[in-house]
């Protein structure tokens, strides 16, 4: 028998015969030895394990004896006959703590093993929109260089949960049951919807969740008392770095129209334009000129892709734009 192999079962990794296998061998001395000096190196205190309020303290016992009968050990001058006492009583300590942590990290990782659910992750090339369906018929379209992940299967008992990274436009499914919807967002915040349909955009150190149909709550660091209820029409920002955080109304449309490939724009800075085209489409834009960056542009143009893009600003904005790669210059 190797470390090896009780590495694996301790990881709960053996066969129904290996495992008998393993506990014969650990009833031997020998395997005693081996799997005390395994745990002395791969779990030197007791906080590695996830263990209950009773079961935590009861291994804590154990381990206190243990070490309480090492550090004297060394240190007593024994009787053989207290020699044989304590060696009996070490072991009987070893086998009983190295049974209970088998026991308990056996059982865990049993555990996490059902408990934890099958998790998906689905990205977005540059360009690309992506309709999804969650497994309980929600939709989500996915913006280019977006990412979101979910479970694949979802208990009926506990919120409906997913991850969005990038821009995303989400129309949510009402259960039966009530069940909530939560979109989980960098810097601890998530939206908690029943019903719904918004738009979510977050990148760099800004958030944007633009609400087009029905109710929902965005909370903020997991805090109680930090909870925003947001009706149609409104949209919430935040920019984390800069601590700005504010809601106004907007024409929620204008937020999610790149669902059907075009672009609206209604009073959007060159500068805002240029951040689009660069989280979006990966495009490195340069306007050398401030007083361009900060003038406003109102109108539709196809989005079809980024070269459609830009020739529709060129006409519709009366602006130059050179590109060479990915570097995009406006002037």
């Amino acid at each position: 028998m190797n470390t090896e192999h009780l590495q694996r079962y301790l990881r709960n990794e053996c066969s129904p015969e290996e495992a008998r296998i393993i506990l014969e061998f650990l009833a031997t001395e020998e395997g005693q030895r081996q799997l005390q000096a395994l745990l002395t190196k791969e779990l030197p205190t007791l906080e590695a394990l996830p263990l209950d309020v009773y079961e935590r303290q009861h291994a804590q016992r154990l381990f206190e004896r243990i070490k309480a009968n090492k550090k004297a050990g060394p240190k007593l001058a024994w009787s053989e006959k207290s020699e044989r006492r304590l060696g009996s009583t070490w072991r009987w300590l070893v086998a009983a703590s190295v049974a209970f942590v088998l026991l308990a990290t056996g059982f865990w990782w049993l555990y996490q093993r059902n408990l934890t659910p099958e998790l998906i992750t689905l990205t977005t090339d540059y360009g690309q929109i992506r309709r999804v369906t969650l497994p309980d018929q929600s939709i989500v379209t996915m913006n280019g260089n977006s990412s979101i992940q979910y479970a694949k299967a979802w208990p009926s008992d506990k919120p409906r949960q997913i991850w969005v990274k990038g821009e995303a436009f989400l129309e949510v499914v009402h259960t039966q049951n009530h069940q909530p919807f939560q979109v989980k967002l960098p810097g601890q915040m998530k939206v908690e919807v029943l019903g719904t349909r918004f738009n979510v955009y977050t990148r760099a150190s800004a958030t944007k969740v633009v609400l087009n149909e029905g109710r929902i709550q965005l909370c903020m660091a997991n805090n109680a008392k930090n909870r925003l209820e947001m009706k149609p029409g409104e949209m919430f920002f935040a920019d984390s770095q800069a601590k700005v955080f504010y809601k106004k109304p907007v024409d929620a449309q204008v937020h999610s129209s790149w669902r059907t490939n075009k672009l609206i724009f209604s009073g959007t800075t060159l500068a805002e334009i240029a951040t689009l085209l660069h989280d979006t489409y990966g495009l490195q834009v340069d306007i050398k000129d401030t007083t361009l960056r900060a003038q406003k542009f109102s109108g539709t143009i196809p989005s079809r892709n980024a070269a459609t893009i830009l020739k529709g600003l060129s006409t519709l904005f009366d602006l130059k734009i050179t590109q060479h790669n990915n570097h995009v210059q406006i002037e």
